[in-house]
């Protein structure tokens, strides 16, 4: 039976728990709703995409961590040869976008379990334990990037799309699906709007272009006329000091660019300029970074945290996760994460998913290198950017991966190993923050100083190091408790009580359990 052995040994060997009902309400559905297929016992196949998703975001994580600046990585695309380029090539093309993508994919499946576990016990206070639930995650976030340093922090983004897309955990999947097509099309389209902003900055460049084309050209022909006179008193003055001023169309004139047009200028110049590479350019970063204290970092951060929670996530985070958190209700509604599911259309999914996101993802990464190059000539060539179909190959990929991972999951091979990423993924929230605050550790000044001093091969093996200190800690903590300690304390707060959270000396899970993912 589909994942059956697989749970049955992640219970036995993990002792992977699920709350009694005297922790929470009981797992049920009001007969008002649809069927949905919710299990008797946690959804092993969640765990482990979740596990996944979790240790494999670090391996683009690490990237912002270990200071492998976008200055680095364009120089890496200008280069377009060697193995670090085709190093970085590999993990932006498998991995970028597309476990965030994975992320919010099981994060929208487990907002409909979690909401539809609470109706049947109380539905009054459904929706009070649902938005509980998704505020204090907020809070979480905040902390994992105002405590522990991190800027590409998830969790406030989440909490905030979890509140947000409240009202569709009960539409039916057709609509989800619509819902998803649509934000995702959004999406697209915001990179494009930003395009369009390009454009228009550089035609108005070029406009900039000929107006001082026609300044220089106009000075050059007003000094050839004047060296031409022979009246002297028209070419020599003499001011109040005695000083010979030699009369020049620009001195007299004043022929040059007004405000408007050096703005114009500098608008598109500094856009240019952040494309170059500059090897000196991360020196600055690098030294505030390794150096200062806890205090000066929190300080110089600051700015960084505050876009990405507040501007990035109204501009294109809400799109960017809204988009795969609706296709994750969808799937969870048509049994994509369940035993039902056929294992042929599995395989269709991940073939067809990884296929079309690989394309995708050449694309976006074949253009890139022409945008680089020259910025300007792209937009006389292209009318999209180079990234208008990243939303549409983040999608594509994570659920091919979905869809691979879970047909193997099926075969019942690799078994210890799922266990173990079963595990991680139980520990998702824990582990997430371990993350932040042992990356912090390692490379900022407040501990270890190693900022910018890793290469590229020595950041992804730090980043297995890691993951595989968070699996085997999982798994050795879930022998003895329920849960990891932040998922604990985040039920402690929605709930509002002290839940139990230790196994008795059998550790042995009740045999009565609940869905709370």
């Amino acid at each position: 039976m589909y994942l059956k052995g697989l749970s049955d040994s992640v219970a036995k060997t993990n002792t992977i728990m699920t709350p009694t009902h005297s922790e929470t309400p009981a797992t049920a559905i009001p007969s008002s709703t649809p069927a949905l297929p919710l299990p008797n016992s946690r959804l092993v196949s969640l765990d482990v995409l979740r596990g996944v998703a979790v240790l494999g975001a670090l391996f683009i994580s690490v990237w912002i961590f270990g200071g492998f600046s976008n200055n680095q990585q364009n120089g890496l695309l200008l280069k377009s040869k060697g193995y670090d380029y085709r190093l970085f090539g590999t993990v932006d093309l498998l991995l970028n976008g597309k476990m965030r993508a994975l992320i919010s994919l099981v994060f929208g499946a487990g907002m409909v379990i979690y909401f539809f576990s609470h109706v049947k016990k109380d539905q009054s206070k459904a929706g009070d334990y649902f938005t509980r639930r998704y505020m204090w995650l907020m809070l979480l976030g905040l902390v994992n990037a105002l405590v522990f340093l991190w800027t590409g922090d998830m969790l406030f983004h989440l909490g905030v799309m979890g509140i947000l897309l409240f009202p569709f955990v009960r539409m039916s999947k057709k609509g989800l699906l619509i819902a998803a097509l649509v934000t995702t099309l959004i999406y697209c389209g915001k990179f494009y709007w930003d395009f369009a902003d390009d454009r228009k900055k550089y035609n108005k460049f070029l406009l900039v272009q000929a107006a001082e084309k026609k300044i220089t050209e106009k000075a050059k022909k007003d000094s050839i006329d004047n060296i031409g006179r022979k009246d002297t008193s028209a070419r020599v003055m003499k001011d109040s000091l005695g000083k010979d001023l030699k009369k020049d169309s620009l001195a007299v004139k004043k022929d040059t660019l007004t405000k408007e047009q050096k703005r114009d200028k500098g608008a598109w110049e500094g856009i240019v300029n952040q494309m170059k590479f500059d090897p000196k350019k991360d020196e600055g970063e690098r030294k505030s970074v390794r150096k200062n204290s806890y205090g000066r970092l929190w300080n110089h951060f600051l700015p960084t945290l505050q876009s990405k929670e507040a501007q990035w996530t109204y501009q294109k985070g809400i799109w960017d996760f809204a988009s795969m958190i609706l296709l994750g209700m969808a799937l969870f509604k048509m049994g994509f994460f369940s035993p039902g599911f056929s294992r042929r259309n599995y395989w269709l999914l991940a073939l067809a998913g990884i296929s079309l996101g690989l394309l995708l993802g050449w694309f976006r990464l074949h253009y890139n290198q022409i945008t680089l190059q020259d910025y300007g000539k792209y937009i006389e060539r292209h009318w999209v950017p180079y990234n208008f179909f990243f939303p549409l190959e983040r999608a594509f990929t994570a659920l091919g991966y979905a869809g691979f991972i879970l047909v193997i999951i099926g075969s019942n091979a690799l078994n210890r190993f799922w266990r173990g990423l079963a595990a991680a993924g139980q520990m998702a929230l824990t582990n997430y923050l371990l993350q932040s605050i042992i990356c912090t550790l390692v490379f900022t000044g407040f501990g270890l100083g190693n900022y910018g001093r890793f290469s590229q091969t020595l950041l992804y093996l730090t980043v297995l190091e890691i993951s595989l200190v968070l699996v085997v800690f999982s798994v050795l903590w879930l022998r003895h408790y329920r849960y990891g300690p932040a998922e604990w304390l985040w039920r402690c707060l929605i709930y509002r009580r002290w839940l139990p959270n230790k196994l008795d000396a059998g550790g042995e899970a009740s045999a009565t359990a609940t869905v709370i993912s």
